[in-house]
């Protein structure tokens, strides 16, 4: 299964350490770096985006970007499984609605 990361552009402004995650050409989740506040140390927060109903299990942190990228990984190819064909399908007519319109 072939993920792929790309920066998060947001109001036009990409910030360092912050990426979306695209599966097949769709955005399916959120790697960012972040902190744990707990112990004052860099983190990396990631989670599924889908609009669909998810899991606790669809969304944690890791120490870094590569832990990040394996728990994403793990955590999406555990859903993506699950997934029937009208969830799938209910998934892209929703993100596509989402879509602005091209002119």
């Amino acid at each position: 299964m072939i993920l792929k990361l790309r920066p998060t552009v947001i109001g036009g402004e990409t910030a360092e350490g912050d990426f979306v995650v695209v599966h097949e050409g769709r955005e399916v989740g959120r790697i960012r770096k972040t902190e744990d506040h707990v112990h004052g140390t860099e983190a990396h927060a990631w989670t599924i985006t889908v609009p669909l109903p998810l899991a606790a299990w669809s969304h944690g942190s890791s120490a870094n970007l590569e832990a990040a990228k394996e728990a994403f990984r793990t955590a999406w190819e555990q859903f993506y499984s699950s997934l029937t064909p009208e969830q799938i399908a209910r998934w892209h007519h929703t993100q596509d609605a989402r879509k602005p319109p091209t002119t």
